[in-house]
């Protein structure tokens, strides 16, 4: 059911969607205090290994020190370069390769080649950024500023659910993706946020709406999230849930027909169904555009034997393929509602069914207001 008897007027304009100047402001305070998942603890399980990313603009590396990850800036405070160009991999040291300055766990530079010419040199001054660092089961969570929620604060109650829903024994890593997108980091959210579209946009995949009788809106401080029974209006969704039931049956894992997807504020997104969980997390990489890292993870078999754990693979890597399916059906939505933004003259209207889009958008134009009243 719905919780809202009336229709909204967005929160946010069309220009909030193609604005140089909202999106500084977005990334000052909607993103420097959230967390953002960068990498999986087997990219940095072994000593040397690093993955690096670019987190709302900011260069960062994730290294592997000793036994422990830690998160550096990616930048040399010598002469600006990338310390580690490369996406992953593994290293002796963490060394820039314009000068040779290498640097510790602590961000504090550990050899300089020819100190001499850097007399009464401060250490402290020229030693990187160090970003928090948090894990939620196969996952690694960070946060670029140094004061802020914990991740488990910041996800909330949903955070054992997700340590679950991330991790084994239930769920393994089938797939990690990063896909571009021609819009608006806001745009595949919203898109992500109600099932009106379904009809129009997903015919051949999800079919239909649920609409109100088979839907539950579910609204926390940090976010939202649905709920529904995986609906069967056509032969071909019969006959998938009958596939999925004799599958999961198999693999000894329990068949509920359920679904529901969690948005943690702003940019995390978490969907899960019997067979599968999924993060999809999105990021601005500028005012009209913006980038995905999808993990999605394949339920495991309760049951052990090659058998099921051949079998739980297989069905990953099909619900896999069906799942960046439906994404992709949204993605090619995406350009065309960015072109619209930029060329809209008035703001448009939320049906009661977008209720999770309208509190999507009032945290982020709560968060603006707060930086317009602060200047």
């Amino acid at each position: 059911m719905y919780h809202s008897p009336t229709s909204f007027t967005p929160p946010l304009t069309p220009d909030c969607y193609h604005s140089a100047a909202v999106a500084e402001r977005e990334r000052v305070l909607v993103f420097q205090d959230a967390w953002h998942p960068v990498c999986l603890t087997t990219d940095v399980g072994e000593i040397g290994e690093f993955l690096t990313a670019d987190v709302v603009g900011t260069p960062v590396v994730v290294r592997n020190f000793e036994g422990h990850p830690v998160a550096l800036s990616n930048v040399c405070t010598h002469r600006y370069n990338l310390l580690e160009p490369r996406t992953c991999g593994r290293s002796g040291r963490l060394k820039c390769g314009y000068h040779g300055w290498e640097f510790g766990c602590d961000g504090m530079t550990r050899r300089i080649p020819a100190a001499q010419n850097f007399p009464q040199f401060d250490r402290e001054a020229f030693r990187l950024n160090r970003y928090p660092l948090e894990q939620c089961g196969d996952l690694w969570f960070i946060r670029l500023s140094p004061t802020g929620p914990s991740l488990r604060d910041w996800m909330g109650d949903s955070f054992d659910l997700f340590q679950q829903l991330f991790s084994r024994p239930k769920f393994g890593v089938a797939a990690v993706r990063r896909v571009n997108y021609e819009a608006n980091w806001k745009i595949p959210i919203e898109i992500s946020l109600e099932s009106y579209h379904i009809p129009e946009v997903h015919p051949t995949t999800f079919g239909e709406d649920p609409g109100e009788p088979r839907s539950l809106h579910f609204f926390t401080d940090n976010g939202s999230s649905f709920h529904a029974k995986l609906a069967q209006p056509r032969l071909v969704d019969r006959w998938l849930r009958i596939c999925e039931r004799r599958v999961l049956s198999f693999l000894g894992v329990e068949s509920l027909g359920q679904y529901q997807h969690h948005h943690i504020y702003p940019n995390l997104l978490v969907s899960f169904t019997d067979s599968l969980s999924l993060v999809h997390h999105i990021m601005p990489t500028g005012p009209a555009t913006s980038a995905a890292w999808i993990w999605q993870f394949a339920r495991l078999p309760d049951k052990d034997g090659l058998l099921q754990r051949l079998t739980s693979a297989a069905w990953g890597r099909f619900t896999g393929y069906l799942t960046m399916k439906v994404l992709n059906e949204d993605r090619v939505m995406y350009p065309p509602i960015q072109s619209g933004t930029a060329a809209a003259e008035r703001s448009g209207i939320l049906g009661r069914c977008e209720e999770r889009l309208y509190s999507f958008q009032k945290f982020v134009a709560d968060r603006l207001a707060n930086v317009e009243s602060a200047d």
